[in-house]
C-alpha cells in the first residue's frame, strides 16, 4: 500500500469516529427520533462501560433485528484494530441500546461458528460494504448478538 492510501485510510477512520460523536449525540438527544435511520438503514446506539475509565461511552451502530434480538459488527470500516465499544463490551458484557425509541438493558454476546456465519451473510445483505470492510483487514470482523433483559424497556 503506497504512502497517498496509507494516509487516505487513517483520514477515513478518523471521520468514522468524528461522525459517530455527532451521531450519537442527536440520537441521544432525541431519544432515538432523530437518525434512528442513516441511509435508509437501521442504527441503534449502544452504551458501553469504558473499560480503562468506567465512564460510559457510546456508539452508534448498524443493526438488524430478528425476535427481540439485534445484531450488529464490529467493522470499524475494516480497520485492523477492533473499535473500541467491541473491546469495552468483551470487558463487561452488560449494555445499554436505545432501538427503535426504546431504551433496553441488554447483555452482549459476540457469535461464532455457523450462528455467526449465518448472521454475517445476514448482515452483508442488508448492508454489502461489510464485504469490502472484511477484505480489507486480516482481522475476522466480529458479529454481536444483543439480547435485551426481560422487562427492562424504558
Amino acid at each position: 500500500m503506497n504512502l497517498m492510501s496509507q494516509v487516505s485510510l487513517v483520514l477515513y477512520f478518523k471521520l468514522i469516529v468524528w461522525f459517530s460523536h455527532i451521531h450519537s449525540v442527536v440520537l441521544r438527544l432525541s431519544s432515538g427520533r432523530l437518525m434512528q435511520k442513516l441511509g435508509g438503514l437501521n442504527m441503534l446506539l449502544l452504551s458501553t462501560k469504558g473499560r480503562q475509565t468506567g465512564q460510559t461511552r457510546t456508539n452508534p451502530l448498524l443493526y438488524i433485528k430478528e425476535g427481540n434480538q439485534y445484531f450488529c459488527v464490529a467493522s470499524f470500516g475494516g480497520n485492523d484494530r477492533n473499535p473500541q465499544w467491541f473491546r469495552n463490551l468483551l470487558c463487561d458484557p452488560n449494555v445499554q441500546l436505545l432501538a427503535e425509541g426504546r431504551h433496553h438493558t441488554a447483555i452482549a454476546d459476540v457469535m461464532s461458528g455457523e450462528e455467526r456465519c449465518d448472521a454475517w451473510n445476514k448482515l452483508v445483505e442488508y448492508y454489502p460494504p461489510f464485504s469490502k470492510y472484511q477484505r480489507r483487514t486480516n482481522r475476522t470482523i466480529p458479529v454481536v448478538k444483543f439480547h435485551p433483559l426481560p422487562n427492562s424497556e424504558k
